[in-house]
């Protein structure tokens, strides 16, 4: 796809996710960046979007932090791994996984800000940039990205303030045969867990022909059933 159709696309569906009501209560909080520390872990369960079938526990963690950045690896509960991500800072990713329909997966030039801390509600960004992957291709992508309001989320049996964030990517094809993938992500992030209890995610490919349409792809649930804050 050239790059000018693409973003083209991309800003309508910017525009599209926009419309969308906010969720939650509207607050004057601000949150500061998480203090990510070695051993911090985060499990989830994942279930189909669609049907609700189990779809295995993923296990996120904080593996090192050296002068390279801030490592977190995504592991299947069978062991296999699914994210090897590298942050510059929480927040600021420089390379992983965006989604496992491809996989989508590579360095991102500029950093995707996943995050921009502070946070408070109502604020939003928009970035442009190129995912290059292992082989080297490089795919244009953006993303659009909105802190909504304050809600309750549970966990574990226990009930945390988690403010919502929306994020809306445009990632481009999954390779050079296919057509664009775009994700959407709804998160409660709970500011003491360092991370979120709960995500939701949609995503839609593109049918080629002679009609613009967009045919439903991948859609999970993840929730929170245990952590470790080191």
């Amino acid at each position: 796809m050239k790059r000018r159709r693409f973003l083209a696309a991309a800003s309508a569906l910017g525009l599209s996710a926009c419309a969308t009501p906010p969720r939650g209560s509207f607050e004057a909080t601000q949150v500061p960046a998480p203090r990510w520390r070695v051993g911090d872990r985060w499990t989830f369960r994942r279930t189909d979007g669609y049907n609700g079938v189990p779809r295995g526990m993923l296990t996120r963690s904080v593996d090192s932090i050296d002068r390279n950045g801030i490592r977190i690896v995504t592991r299947h509960d069978a062991g296999s791994v699914r994210d090897d991500a590298m942050f510059a800072s929480p927040g600021i990713e420089m390379s992983g996984t965006l989604s496992e329909n491809g996989p989508v997966t590579g360095v991102f030039t500029p950093h995707l800000h996943l995050y921009d801390f502070p946070l408070y509600s109502g604020k939003a960004w928009q970035q442009s940039l190129v995912r290059t992957d292992a082989n080297g291709y490089r795919t244009f992508m953006s993303a659009s990205l909105r802190v909504e309001g304050w809600e309750d989320s549970v966990a574990g049996g226990k009930t945390y303030r988690a403010l919502v964030i929306r994020r809306d990517f445009m990632l481009g094809p999954r390779d050079p045969f296919s057509g664009p993938l775009h994700r959407e992500e709804l998160e409660w992030y709970v500011p003491e867990l360092r991370g979120p209890t709960h995500m939701r995610t949609v995503e839609y490919l593109r049918k080629w022909g002679r009609r613009f349409s967009w045919i439903p792809s991948d859609r999970f649930v993840y929730e929170l059933e245990a952590f470790h804050l080191a």
